[in-house]
């Protein structure tokens, strides 16, 4: 699949189906008979011309979530191995590697966590408030998983908890810069109704450069230079 989607692939919501284009950028000669004759394309969207195998990811905010108790920034519990087992009929699963504690990415009772990879287990679950957390152990509480040995790389997230009743306290569930990107835009409106264009004008340009602080965010970007004959290597 094309390596640069987040830019050049685009889509359509209807209904319950999610309809896919393509860009084509710059000019994309296409021959269209025999004798030759070519036709010009020019930043046109189009319907992928390839294959997507391994599925489609897509990374977007909840609507059934809109306030979390926590920032995003702070859910930082993560594990990943093959040494991580899920108990049969029990709310225990376990990391022959003890994985679940690793300085800067533990995981604490209460937590919310999510699990992928598995054959049977996938899903979102949450520690017990009482139960066994350490770097071996993971106690779930309100659900059990079904029996499945290490083996297989499984990952196990910490995500953030919802706020059901939400208060000056909770979080929106989306980053910190588009938290603040918020901000601007709500400071914007409370100008525009009280009559106030200058302020206006400002929030809103604040806002759009969230916006792009934080695309921007998520382009990695490598610079290589020629080295000279006398570099040092």
């Amino acid at each position: 699949m094309s390596y640069n989607v987040s830019e050049e692939w685009y889509y359509y919501l209807r209904g319950r189906e999610l309809i896919l284009y393509q860009l084509l950028g710059g000019s994309t000669n296409e021959r269209i008979t025999q004798t030759g004759i070519l036709r010009t394309r020019d930043n046109e969207l189009m319907y992928p011309n390839e294959n997507i195998a391994d599925g489609l990811r897509i990374e977007y905010t909840a609507l059934d979530e809109p306030f979390v108790k926590e920032a995003l920034e702070t859910t930082t519990g993560y594990a990943s191995g093959t040494g991580i087992a899920f108990g049969d009929g029990t709310a225990v699963m376990t990391d022959s590697n003890s994985g679940f504690r690793t300085e800067g990415r533990q995981f604490e009772q209460g937590d919310k966590i999510r699990i992928q990879g598995s054959s049977s287990n996938d899903g979102d679950y949450t520690l017990s408030s009482s139960g066994t957390v350490n770097a071996g152990t993971l106690t779930i509480t309100g659900g059990t998983f079904t029996l499945e040995t290490s083996g297989e790389r499984i990952t196990v997230t910490q995500i953030p908890l919802e706020d059901s009743s939400p208060s000056e306290t909770s979080h929106p569930n989306v980053n910190q810069i588009l938290s603040l990107a918020v901000v601007d835009y709500v400071k914007a409106m409370k100008a525009e109704s009280e009559g106030d264009l200058t302020s206006k004008e400002y929030y809103i340009r604040e806002f759009y450069s969230k916006l792009g602080d934080n695309e921007g965010n998520k382009r990695k970007m490598a610079m290589s230079f020629p080295a000279g004959p006398y570099a040092v290597r």
